[in-house]
């Protein structure tokens, strides 16, 4: 089957104001320039005013031109949210009547209207000790959060942003208010985090709005599973004493100072989740003194007396918190926890689910003519990509020397993989997936890095030199339906963004080079040929054009004598680095005399698109 994805449509440039914007960044290049060959003095100032000038005409002329285009977080409706704010601080989950709860749908759906896929539940978490310890309602609202699980746009989720990024679009916490995206939920599930096991298990009665997937997950769930994992036991007990208190210096724990009496009421709230699991019984939403423990009763009676009446202080209620969770830890000594794979299972089938909405993925597929050679490669390179899908394997090439015509006898064996996750493994996660693999290091024969669909499109966009070289080259030991596809787009890889990083490689190469580290050494030879091998492909790619990344001719008879030769003659170090100099310089010049420039960006839906048909989606 053809491996088909979307160009990105044209988008409309004003031709004058990209030109201005060219000639502001060429300008100021050769400003650059002149400033740093210039008799004058300048201060180290002046570099520095320059070169972030020179990062915002870029952002500037990016825009300009669409190039700019990037990874779109979450972001919410904010006129609704004060008095969405005034509800909340109004009701507790005992006053939620009907009337009120449709109160709150009408602002939530306004505050997440167009800015998610869908919203699958909200709900209000309380802290049960603390609402216990007050008397009036206004007072037991006052740390009422409002939780909310959505499911963001294939976009977001698919994107080929670096996974910080993510989190923080996916992730929106205004105290009181906090939306987090499907796939950080069943993340955060896994993990055991209190908060959104609480969303899972609490009662009706704090449920402000589910959607029938949500209730089909609640009812399929058990709470024993749920609250029995290692995950969410550890961060009960952990956080429940661990966050209030420090070490003392005589040994043992002391309350810290700026603890709040909410604070205290908290590791409460963590304690009795803990008693709860030990009993086999759910979270509770209402403390009823009835069902507590001594030690629970006592600590009750403590809190609202502390409140109420100004008895007691929290240092005097510190040790009762400790003995509580020793109590606690001396019975969970025998405890079986739930299987975490369970848990993930159900969670992240469910997840699935929701992504999908009933679509379905197309697979992927590898060309049947070469699948037999394609195992042999995948064995051959051993570990976790000996045991893939040959489905899974975009790309297998060998890198290195041996890719730009440069290897001799005694070259290293050097791998790149491109592979993708199976689609529901992706589609499922539980956890962060792995995303690369290398076997690397100069006591190494053989060499390879393997790297996932998502980390490489981050690199992609980040004008990786490795990975561009992998796309410019014509051939490799494996290509999929879905790298051919990619690798007709090549031409749209030829833009500023890469230049700038050719030319930082080799920056960093006559550091080295002029450091003297490595006199008289294979690895100073190796520097000199690198240098010399992007010059040549710069020298392309100024033009606009691909660069050959394999050498031919008096180019790679030149950057071979180099490779393989004594650095003596008309090799000697003084002179390559004299002609590698100038023809740096050469090179830097032209470029900022440039009339027009090359697109500033990889262009990022182009990326985005690749990897959502990569996903098994249309684009």
């Amino acid at each position: 089957m053809d491996f088909m994805f979307a160009s990105p449509q044209k988008k409309d440039v004003d031709a004058e104001a990209l030109k201005l914007a060219t000639q502001s960044l060429q300008s100021l290049e050769q400003l650059r320039l002149k400033v740093k060959s210039s008799p004058v003095q300048y201060s180290d100032g002046v570099s520095v005013k320059i070169r972030s000038t020179l990062d915002e005409l870029r952002d500037i002329k990016s825009q300009v031109e669409g190039s700019f285009d990037n990874y779109v977080a979450m972001s919410i409706n904010e006129l609704p949210l004060q008095e969405l704010r005034q509800l909340t601080l109004m009701h507790v989950p005992t006053s939620l009547t009907s009337e009120v709860k449709d109160k709150f749908g009408a602002l939530l759906s306004k505050v997440f209207e167009g800015r998610a896929r869908k919203v699958l539940t909200a709900v209000m978490l309380t802290c049960p000790w603390y609402a216990a310890s007050q008397r009036e309602r206004g007072e037991q609202a006052r740390h009422n959060i409002i939780l909310v699980v959505y499911v963001g746009h294939d976009d977001q989720f698919f994107t080929p942003a670096n996974p910080h990024n993510q989190i923080e679009g996916k992730v929106i916490d205004l105290g009181w208010l906090q939306a987090v995206e499907l796939s950080h939920f069943g993340h955060f599930v896994a993990k055991g985090r209190t908060r959104f096991v609480e969303s899972l298990l609490c009662g009706p009665q704090a449920v402000l709005y589910d959607s029938t997937e949500w209730a089909a997950l609640t009812t399929t769930l058990q709470h024993t599973q749920v609250m029995g994992s290692r995950g969410f036991v550890e961060a009960s007990r952990g956080q429940a004493v661990g966050g209030i208190s420090k070490k003392r210096k005589t040994g043992g724990l002391k309350l810290k100072d700026t603890t709040t009496f909410f604070q205290l009421c908290e590791s409460c709230r963590l304690l009795h989740h803990l008693e709860r699991v030990l009993a086999g019984r759910s979270v509770c939403s209402q403390v009823v003194e009835g069902d507590l423990s001594d030690i629970g009763r006592k600590a009750l009676d403590i809190l609202k007396s502390m409140y109420q009446e100004g008895g007691g202080t929290k240092h005097e209620f510190f040790p009762i918190l400790v003995e509580w969770k020793e109590e606690l830890d001396a019975k969970l000594k025998s405890f079986q926890f739930s299987k975490p794979a369970e848990l993930e299972q159900v969670i992240g089938g469910w997840m699935a689910s929701m992504r999908l909405q009933g679509r379905q993925l197309h697979p992927l597929t590898c060309i049947e003519d070469e699948r037999s050679s394609l195992v042999k490669l995948m064995e051959m390179i051993g570990g976790p990509v000996k045991k893939m899908e040959p489905s899974q394997i975009l790309l297998v090439a060998r890198a290195g020397s041996y890719m730009y015509g440069l290897s001799t006898p005694d070259s290293d064996v050097d791998y790149m993989v491109v592979y993708a996750e199976p689609n529901m493994t992706v589609l499922s996660a539980c956890r962060q997936l792995s995303e690369s693999v290398e076997n690397r290091g100069p006591q190494k024969q053989f060499e390879y890095g393997a790297y996932e669909a998502r980390l490489f499109c981050e690199m992609v966009m980040k004008a990786s030199v490795v990975i561009l070289e992998l796309i410019f080259t014509d051939s490799h030991e494996y290509m999929s339906p879905a790298w051919k596809a990619l690798s007709e787009k090549k031409s749209s890889f030829v833009t500023e963004r890469g230049i700038q990083q050719y030319l930082g490689l080799i920056k960093n190469n006559f550091n080295i080079i002029e450091s003297q580290k490595h006199i008289g050494s294979g690895r100073d030879r190796k520097l000199f040929y690198q240098i010399f091998h992007k010059l040549d492909s710069l020298n392309y790619m100024a033009r606009g054009d691909c660069p050959p990344v394999k050498c031919e001719g008096e180019v790679r008879d030149f950057i071979m004598r180099v490779r393989t030769l004594p650095l003596e003659g008309d090799l000697e170090r003084e002179t390559l680095h004299k002609l590698a100099r100038a023809k740096f310089n050469t090179l830097v010049s032209n470029l900022s005399r440039r009339e027009n420039r090359l697109a500033e960006n990889t262009d990022y839906r182009l990326m985005l698109n690749w990897l959502k048909a990569v996903r098994g989606l249309d684009s």
